[in-house]
C-alpha cells in the first residue's frame, strides 16, 4: 500500500488562493447580480470572506504574505476577468488590503491562541455586519454632499458673464491630478445660453477596446452623456440640474444641482466659485465619503479651467 500524501506547505498555500479566488469570483457574480455592487457587502463583505477562506487554508507561518499576495493576484484579475477599470481597482485596492490585513492577523492570532478562540473572531463578525451599509434604506447613512472651488481671473464680471455663458473647452483642458487616473473624460459641451431652461450636453469618452481574451470594460466603449439644465439665473450667477446621467460616473455618485457664481474682487478681476452637489453612491461612507470630496472638488476645479474665457485673459 502506498502511504498517503502529505500536502507540503506551498501545495496547501496553492490550493487555499485557488479555493478563495473561486469563491471571490461567485462572490463578486452574486453581489452584482442582485444590485449591491456599490454597498459595503462589495467593498468589505468580499474582501472579508476572500481572506478568511484564504487564512483558514492557509499554513500559519505564510498568512499574512500569502493574503497581501492573493489579494494583489484579485486586484490584478479582476481587470480582464470582470471587466473592471484601472481607476475602481486603484480605488478599492487600499480597503481590501485593510481588510485581508485585518482578517489574516486575526486568523493567525487565534491559531496561537490556548484558550478560547471566540474573541479572535470579533473583529471578522465586525466586518461582516459593516458590511450591510447600503444593502437597505435602514443600513444606508446620510449620502448628500457638497463642494466647491474657486479661481480669480483677470477679466470683468461681463466678460466672465459672456464666457460663462458659452460651451466649455473641455478640448483644451486636459484634467489633472486624480481625475487623470482613468476616470471617464468630458469630450466636448453642447449648447449654450444662461436662460433658465437652457440645456448643455456634455460628452464622455467611452472605454479603451480592450484586446481579444478580456473581458470589456464595464464602462462600455462607447461615449455617454450628462444632460444639465439651467434653472436658476442671478445676475452673478447661474445653477443647473441633471436632467440624465448614463455616464459611468453615474454609478459612483449622482450629480444633484451645481451653482456657478462671479463677482468683481478688490484687486481687480473676477472670482468665480462653482459648487457641485451629488449624491454619493458607494459604501461604506467612511472611506468613500472623503473619496469623492476629493475628486468632485477637483471636478469643481476643472470645470472652472474649462471656461471659454478669452485665451488672452490668463488664468491664476
Amino acid at each position: 500500500m502506498r502511504p498517503l500524501h502529505h500536502p507540503t506547505r506551498p501545495q496547501w498555500a496553492l490550493a487555499g488562493l485557488i479555493l478563495a479566488l473561486a469563491v471571490g469570483v461567485v462572490a463578486v457574480r452574486v453581489v452584482k447580480g442582485v444590485g449591491l455592487g456599490q454597498t459595503a457587502a462589495f467593498y468589505i463583505g468580499i474582501p472579508s470572506v476572500f481572506a478568511l477562506v484564504l487564512a483558514l487554508s492557509t499554513p500559519a507561518k505564510s498568512l499574512v504574505g500569502m493574503t497581501m499576495r492573493a489579494i494583489t493576484i484579485a486586484l490584478l484579475l479582476a481587470m480582464p476577468v470582470l471587466g473592471e477599470g484601472f481607476v475602481c481597482v486603484l480605488v478599492a485596492a487600499p480597503l481590501c488590503y485593510a481588510v485581508g490585513l485585518l482578517v489574516a492577523l486575526l486568523v493567525g492570532w487565534a491559531r496561537r491562541l490556548d484558550g478560547p478562540r471566540a474573541p479572535a473572531f470579533v473583529a471578522p463578525a465586525v466586518l461582516l455586519l459593516m458590511s450591510c451599509e447600503g444593502v437597505t434604506p435602514a443600513t444606508t447613512l446620510p449620502d448628500q454632499q457638497s463642494v466647491s472651488a474657486t479661481r480669480q481671473v483677470a477679466a470683468t464680471p461681463e466678460q466672465v458673464q459672456a464666457a460663462v455663458a458659452r460651451p466649455l473647452r473641455f478640448a483644451d483642458r486636459q484634467p489633472g491630478g486624480l481625475l487623470a487616473l482613468g476616470f471617464p473624460r468630458p469630450l466636448s459641451d453642447a449648447g449654450s445660453g444662461l436662460g433658465v431652461g437652457d440645456r448643455r450636453t456634455v460628452t464622455f469618452s467611452g472605454a479603451h477596446h480592450r484586446p481579444p481574451g478580456m473581458t470589456a470594460h464595464h464602462w462600455g466603449e462607447h461615449s455617454t452623456e450628462l444632460v444639465l439644465r439651467v434653472v436658476d439665473r442671478t445676475a452673478d450667477s447661474v445653477t443647473f440640474e441633471t436632467v440624465s446621467d448614463n455616464t459611468p460616473l453615474a454609478t459612483w455618485l449622482g450629480w444633484q444641482r451645481s451653482r456657478l457664481s462671479w463677482r468683481a474682487v478688490a484687486s481687480g478681476g473676477t472670482e468665480l466659485t462653482w459648487t457641485l452637489g451629488f449624491t454619493r453612491r458607494l459604501a461604506p461612507a467612511w472611506y468613500f465619503g472623503p473619496l469623492e470630496q476629493v475628486v468632485a472638488t477637483e471636478a469643481a476645479g476643472y470645470l472652472l479651467d474649462a471656461i471659454d474665457l478669452d485665451p488672452a485673459v490668463p488664468q491664476r
